[in-house]
């Protein structure tokens, strides 16, 4: 029996089991980051209902929110802070969603959805004034409140307040 050919062959071998086991684990970790994904995707949904849950159910919120997108400056003082916590938990939802997405752990389209409703709240005349009220106190970190703006500044001419796009939250109904 040859030795040397013996050796070669399980050194062949090994090398065949090492890229294979590559292989593997490879595929593993990309169906453990899909699933991660999914997961987070869930998460942003649930988040997104969740909040959306609250001022849309509750009669008391859902009075001062479709106020105060009329007018955040009208609210009464007990209302304005109310507002601006349901608007400041939204911001920095949608920063979470955000640098989840820039770290590959969510797909763009959650990020997109976010955008757009947190967007659609700003473009009303109480959404505008609120935003000048928040680049002003800083209730959030600079580098959501310039990405926000940034957004605004350079956002789709079809972007529609959350009063068109949620009828039931205009002033004249």
């Amino acid at each position: 029996m040859n030795w040397d050919a013996v050796g070669a062959i399980a050194e062949v071998l090994g090398v065949i089991a090492v890229v294979v086991s590559l292989i593997y684990v490879g595929h593993q970790v990309r169906q453990n980051t899909l699933q991660i994904r999914h997961d987070n995707l869930r998460a942003s949904v649930r988040g997104a209902l969740d909040t959306n849950w609250h001022f849309h159910r509750n009669s008391q919120v859902f009075d001062i929110f479709r106020k105060g997108i009329s007018s955040f400056d009208g609210l009464e003082p007990k209302e304005k802070a109310h507002f601006h916590s349901i608007l400041v938990d939204l911001a920095f939802y949608f920063e979470i969603i955000r640098n989840m997405h820039v770290s590959g752990l969510i797909d763009q389209r959650a990020v997109e959805t976010n955008q757009r409703f947190l967007i659609a709240i700003l473009l009303t005349p109480g959404g505008r004034q609120w935003w000048e009220f928040a680049r002003e106190t800083q209730p959030m970190p600079q580098s959501a409140i310039d990405y926000l703006q940034a957004l605004l500044e350079s956002r789709e001419p079809d972007f529609r307040p959350i009063s068109e796009l949620q009828p039931w939250f205009a002033a004249d109904r």
